[in-house]
């Protein structure tokens, strides 16, 4: 077992772990559940770790996850949600404010 990647964030971390299991690379999310007791310090000791089960696949899944990591910013272009007419980011496929789906002329 070898940890790939570590972050406070729950939700990268998660993702990540969804790439490799697309991958077809084992691997689990230690400190999945663990609330940090220290709120106003973050403490890395209570961060969620994404591991790989088998030490073999450390390198694959440390190339897999760095070209996503690394990878530049999207240049999507802004949409305007058909339903609320609110800005929408272009790499969103949903409007955040009302959750409306993207139309594909947007």
């Amino acid at each position: 077992m070898k940890d790939v990647f570590v972050n406070q964030d729950h939700v990268r971390v998660g993702y990540y772990k969804s790439v490799l299991d697309e991958a077809g690379i084992a691997s689990f999310v230690r400190n999945e559940s663990t609330n940090n007791p220290l709120a106003k310090m973050p403490a890395p000791l209570f961060f969620p770790v994404l591991c790989v089960i088998n030490d073999d696949d450390y390198d694959r899944a440390m190339e897999i996850l760095g070209a996503i990591h690394n990878a530049p910013p999207s240049e999507a272009t802004v949409w305007n949600c058909p339903k609320c007419n609110e800005e929408v980011p272009g790499n969103f496929d949903s409007c955040w404010k009302c959750g409306e789906v993207r139309l594909a002329e947007c």
